[in-house]
């Protein structure tokens, strides 16, 4: 296997990892840090690519990744819990976050083995299957988690996802970078509206009360 190709495959599986982590917490601080590793992993693909490739596009994207995606936006939603003398947390979330977890280890192999069933002749490069993989772990984690902080990062973990899948098959394609700025605008306005329109998020501690601050 080339180093390229070795490189992109561990740093995919440490995309992959971190994306298990976040299914696996509960408290919004430690998946704001999940999420920020996750985007300064993709970045780190990026940058790697770029190099190999002489690619000035990848580049910039490597670098957007870091600034927006690793910094802006979970500082951003730092600020948000700073909001708090204690650590936000989904309600009832001790309660679930073993089967959320066991759910996205079983949600991973068969999405894996649907791509390689169905996809993987269409896109046979090293490693295709990972941001699939990915993509599914967002779309769980929108579909099962009500704190709306984590929401945002469940989209965050989609645009990481897309970004992956687009570098790794369409990184030539006209309009690539353009769209996934307009991706990283779209994010960040996104994550602006919806915390201005959920304010009882920063206000209170989730609607249901104060439960298991002491854990």
């Amino acid at each position: 296997m080339p180093v390229t190709s070795e490189v992109s495959a561990l740093v995919g599986v440490g995309i992959l990892l971190t994306a298990l982590y976040l299914q696996s917490e509960s408290f919004v601080a430690p998946l704001i840090r999940g999420i920020a590793i996750q985007s300064l992993l993709l970045a780190v693909l990026l940058g790697w690519l770029a190099w190999t490739d002489a690619s000035p596009d990848l580049a910039i994207l490597a670098a957007l990744t870091i600034a927006i995606r690793a910094l802006f936006i979970p500082a951003f939603l730092r600020r948000q819990i700073r909001a708090f003398r204690w650590r936000l947390r989904e309600v009832h979330a001790a309660h679930r976050v073993t089967g959320h977890a066991l759910a996205a280890v079983a949600l991973a192999i068969i999405a894996w083995f649907v791509f390689q069933e169905t996809l993987a002749p269409v896109f046979p490069e090293k490693g295709a299957a990972l941001p699939f993989v990915l993509l599914v772990q967002g779309l769980l984690m929108l579909a099962t988690r009500t704190n709306t902080l984590v929401q945002v990062i469940g989209y965050l973990e989609e645009e990481n996802a897309i970004v992956y899948a687009g570098v790794l098959f369409a990184s030539t394609f006209p309009l690539f970078v353009e769209t996934v700025v307009f991706l990283d605008v779209l994010g960040v306005v996104l994550v602006g509206v919806i915390l201005s329109i959920q304010r009882d998020v920063t206000g209170v501690p989730e609607a249901a009360g104060l439960e298991e601050l002491s854990g």
